[in-house]
């Protein structure tokens, strides 16, 4: 999983030089209303991104730390990471022990500073971590002797085989009971941590386990996200762009297992998590860069293409528009389409349906919905 394959190099590079170019003619921050990100929400549904996505811009613009300059994408991208770590739920809490919105462990936030003390409560979910790790560990070996045991036998088995196949099994059923009783003890664990957290004040959380403080969780996770980046760009080379999805993979597995494995290490969770940030990454540079050109065309077909629910382009109407003029310059004539049909893919800025005969007068700022003909949404 490596070049185009991974990044999309045309959306990822694309918008990466587009803001690049803009940050030489411009020293302002960039705003932090979600509304102004609308590539940002059609590629990511969460509800809950709005409250926190000042502190994202924030983090990410920080004059302090120039990263925009070294990674221009750096807002969409820590979006796609948070939304694929922990859907914007600040109480998340992994059965490893990553908690909050970045979901980062414990050592990982000490290391920026954020206080996360041993309680008894984290000391309980360790062991209960810790503990299941090690019966499951010892589950998956057990079945590989199983099944060696069984797939090695050539024609009939002898009664001593047939032995020891019947205690390997016994066995394996035996430490797979344990496991499973270690999987409902961490389960009480982690929600007991929760509750407790539930249950303190921010301020209380600051001085105990400040990854559930979203204002101090969030600058350390963009700051985390950043050096990973620049540290795979240094180590194995290459442009920025092109060591994204090493530095994600190291932000799961960590810079040690991404440089062993050469940028993704072959973990199950790691590929899984590294393919979605990049994959909504790429989906929302490439919606931004369509955008950015004012097609309306192009706009509507990156929808379409990169899979977007109810692909449509908003118009707004300006003065001198007339509604048969818009039909025919934005559905007709692009899409080869007589009148009456075009009708069905334009709509009122909720989606209702349009009936041209109130048409007759339309107003400057009014907005319509155009949608692409070949998968619109009656």
């Amino acid at each position: 999983m490596a070049g185009a394959t991974v990044c999309d190099g045309w959306g990822m590079f694309q918008a990466s030089a587009h803001a690049q170019r803009a940050a030489q003619f411009t020293t302002e921050r960039p705003s932090r209303d979600l509304a102004d990100y609308r590539h940002i929400r059609d590629v990511i549904p969460s509800k809950d991104m709005k409250r926190y996505f000042p502190l994202i811009v924030d983090a990410c613009a920080d004059p302090r730390r120039n990263y925009l300059s070294k990674i221009p994408f750096l807002i969409e991208l820590e979006v796609a990471k948070i939304w694929n770590e922990s859907l914007f739920e600040w109480d998340a809490l992994s059965f490893a022990g990553a908690a909050g919105l970045q979901q980062m462990m414990a050592t990982t936030a000490r290391q920026y500073g954020l206080n996360v003390a041993d309680t008894t409560g984290l000391s309980t979910l360790h062991s209960a971590i810790s503990e299941y790790g090690r019966l499951r560990s010892e589950t998956a070996t057990k079945q590989l002797q199983l099944y060696r045991l069984v797939d090695s036998g050539k024609g009939a088995m002898s009664g001593a085989r047939i032995d020891k196949i019947n205690r390997a099994r016994a066995a394996l059923f035996a430490l797979d009971s344990k496991r499973k009783r270690a999987y409902r003890t961490l389960k009480q664990a982690k929600r007991a941590y929760v509750d407790t957290i539930h249950g303190m004040s921010k301020e209380e959380r600051r001085k105990t386990d400040a990854r559930f403080v979203p204002e101090l969780l969030i600058p350390a996770g963009v700051k985390h996200v950043v050096r990973n980046i620049m540290e795979c760009k240094r180590f194995f080379g290459g442009s920025v762009e092109m060591n994204v999805w090493r530095g994600v993979a190291a932000y799961n597995a960590g810079m040690k297992r991404a440089k062993t494995w050469e940028g993704l290490p072959f973990i199950e969770e790691t590929v899984t998590y590294t393919r979605n940030i990049v994959s909504d990454l790429t989906r929302a540079l490439e919606m931004k860069y369509a955008y950015a050109t004012g097609d309306a065309k192009l706009i509507t077909a990156t929808r379409k293409r990169i899979r977007i629910r109810d692909p449509y382009v908003i118009y707004t109407v300006t003065r001198g528009d007339n509604f048969y003029t818009i039909v025919r310059e934005q559905i007709m004539e692009p899409y080869n389409l007589p009148y009456a049909q075009a009708l069905h893919y334009i709509k009122d800025s909720q989606g209702n349906p349009i009936n041209p005969r109130d048409m007759s007068i339309i107003l400057p700022n009014q907005k319509f919905r155009i949608y692409v003909p070949s998968i619109r949404s009656e």
